[in-house]
């Protein structure tokens, strides 16, 4: 299958997808089918991330961190290899973003990645620590009003392990509160080049469901999350069936974690906002969708 596009004018994104018997003009092409495309395209760069992500995931597992043992003398190198690795997939995802804005669909080498990632790595770091803080406020918020409701009698915190369902539906609602802030707020970091707090400036100008099939994807992944419960799969696996059950839960979780952003960013891309490092009123917030086909 071979896809010829100029990603960067979405009108003619894709103007075909060619496969011998086989031929799809680019209006019949959803927005997500445009991003999974280019994950095909550059699915080596893909499968690294994954991969990387899922063997930090694991390696909490692995090491025992349900339970950690600080006395151990592993302990530190345990730590210091999660945290490398941790950096390195934050780094190469940054990257990997980045070039889809620049350069769509053409693959990139991991050395590329980290280099473009790089730039990025502190911003996002400090969009982390932010989001982080707003979040744990409001999902504390929202599990004392509903603690009302029921019989739960431990903190937050507990409830992760005493009541995950409570837990985990008060996480779900703060990450549909904070939609716009998950979505487009990193996007804007990585497309524009701008300060997180002009990101933040910037957010005013967005009509969220301009983005429909971005919206429906981010709260299908989120409410996926709510639905890993029924399988309860223990935090340490001790079978190869639940060694199995938990990577194809994570694996899942990344891949489409992974659309959700990259569509984020065409998004982002698409409207073409001319930032100079400036925040004006002089765009209207209409003009804030995809382009369409005259």
């Amino acid at each position: 299958m071979k896809i010829i596009f100029n990603w960067r004018d979405n009108k003619s994104f894709c103007r075909f997808v060619r496969n011998e018997n086989i031929t799809i003009k680019a209006e019949e092409m959803t927005e997500i089918q445009k991003t999974i495309a280019i994950l095909k395209i550059r699915w080596p760069e893909v499968t690294l991330i994954v991969g990387l992500y899922t063997l930090v995931e694991l390696s909490h597992s692995l090491f025992g961190f349900a339970e950690p043992d600080v006395t151990k003398t592993s302990f530190l190198p345990s730590i210091l290899f999660i945290l490398s690795l941790t950096v390195v997939s934050m780094l190469l995802t940054y990257g990997f973003l980045r070039t889809v804005h620049l350069e769509g669909p053409k693959e990139q080498t991991p050395m590329d990645l980290l280099k473009t990632g790089k730039h990025f790595f502190w911003r996002m770091v400090g969009f982390g620590f932010i989001f982080a803080g707003l979040y744990f406020i409001l999902t504390g918020l929202i599990f004392s009003i509903t603690k009302y409701f029921t019989s739960t009698n431990t903190g937050f915190i507990e409830s992760a392990t005493s009541a995950p369902w409570l837990y985990q539906l008060c996480s779900t609602a703060t990450m549909l509160i904070m939609i716009k802030v998950s979505l487009f707020v990193p996007a804007l970091i990585l497309v524009l080049d701008c300060r997180v707090v002009n990101s933040f400036k910037l957010l005013s100008k967005f009509k969220l469901f301009k983005s429909k099939e971005l919206v429906a994807l981010f709260c299908l992944s989120t409410v996926i999350h709510l639905l890993w419960l029924l399988l309860k799969i223990p935090e340490n696996p001790e079978t190869i069936s639940q060694y199995i059950l938990k990577i194809g839960t994570i694996v899942t979780g990344q891949v489409l974690g992974l659309i959700v952003v990259v569509t984020a960013v065409r998004f982002v891309s698409s409207l073409d906002l001319g930032y100079d490092g400036r925040i004006t009123d002089s765009n209207s917030g209409d003009l804030l969708k995809y382009p369409t086909e005259d």
